[in-house]
């Protein structure tokens, strides 16, 4: 029997700089379960889809280390690679593992690396970058970008919680124009959200039906209320039940095209999207993507 071997690649950035010091007791768990391993850092952009890209064939896994933001660094190394990508969280959010049923845990997640199911799933783009989780604009951008302003002591959920309360009543929804479906419309949006994975900022289940293998984004617009509504109802959020939500209508589609005619905030996976443009497309790319989940 062949003895499979896996390379690590790390971004020492990933959670507010804290890989690092997770990165050594990863190394030591995967010692103790006496698999063959090597790790590599990432020093900058493109690096992670890079070393993916040299280490295919040599190793039989993959494996991200790091928050979405990493999976997102990697994706572009490992579009439709037989080679598949395991993922061991060490970010912020760590919102896509939730769709591969990783429980947390560094040796939860090190044990799926090495025992879990392998799946081909979908990766979405908007204006053809990639993301494998979702795309968020308006106001859960807005506090995305806030997020990154905040102490970093905080993680998760708490950063997300505070970054949430700092930004309330200092976000103006935007007009969107968004053709999906066959259909055109313009929206005066709160926040517009498409998901692949179900979970943003660690815990806001904004779009809670999504799969990340059905060939469809999941989009959830929500209209502008007031600060009451929106507190009333950010529990439903959490529970997953937003489409129980008046303000919130919710959509699947392969491709959707949003324009506005002024600057809004995007993040993609997470990370702060930079740029300047007033269309983006997006749309899913069915079977692009294998990766290593608790899929059983």
């Amino acid at each position: 029997m062949k003895i499979k071997k896996y390379k690590l690649i790390a971004n020492p950035a990933a959670g507010r700089g804290r890989s690092r010091e997770l990165v050594a007791r990863i190394t030591e768990i995967f010692t103790n379960r006496r698999a063959v391993f090597d790790l590599e850092y990432t020093r900058g952009p493109g690096d992670a889809a890079r070393m993916a890209r040299e280490s295919a064939g040599e190793f039989d896994v993959i494996v991200a280390i790091g928050g979405d933001g990493s999976v997102n660094d990697i994706i572009p190394g490992m579009l439709f690679s037989p080679w598949p990508l395991g993922i061991i969280p060490a970010g912020t959010g760590n919102d896509f593992i939730k769709s591969l049923n990783i429980r947390s845990g560094l040796e939860n997640a090190v044990d799926t690396v090495l025992k879990g199911e392998a799946r081909v799933i979908d990766v979405g783009t908007i204006n053809g970058r990639f993301f494998a989780n979702g795309v968020g604009m308006g106001f859960d951008a807005a506090v995305n970008r806030e997020s990154y302003a905040i102490n970093p002591s905080k993680q998760g959920l708490l950063l997300y919680v505070y970054a949430l309360a700092r930004t309330l009543g200092r976000f103006d929804p935007v007009a969107l124009k968004i053709t999906m479906n066959g259909e055109t419309f313009t929206q005066d949006t709160f926040m517009l959200t498409v998901g692949n994975g179900t979970t943003v900022g660690g815990r806001f289940k904004l779009t809670p039906h999504a799969m990340i293998d059905d060939a469809l984004l999941d989009v959830t617009i929500v209209r502008p209320l007031k600060l009451p509504m929106l507190l009333w109802h950010l529990p439903q959020v959490f529970l997953g039940t937003i489409d129980g939500v008046k303000y919130a209508t919710l959509h699947r589609t392969d491709r959707l095209v949003v324009e506005t005619n002024g600057p809004v905030p995007v993040h993609l996976d997470g990370e702060i999207y930079h740029g300047d443009e007033n269309r983006y497309e997006i749309e899913i790319i069915p079977r692009a993507l294998r990766v290593i989940g608790n899929f059983r």
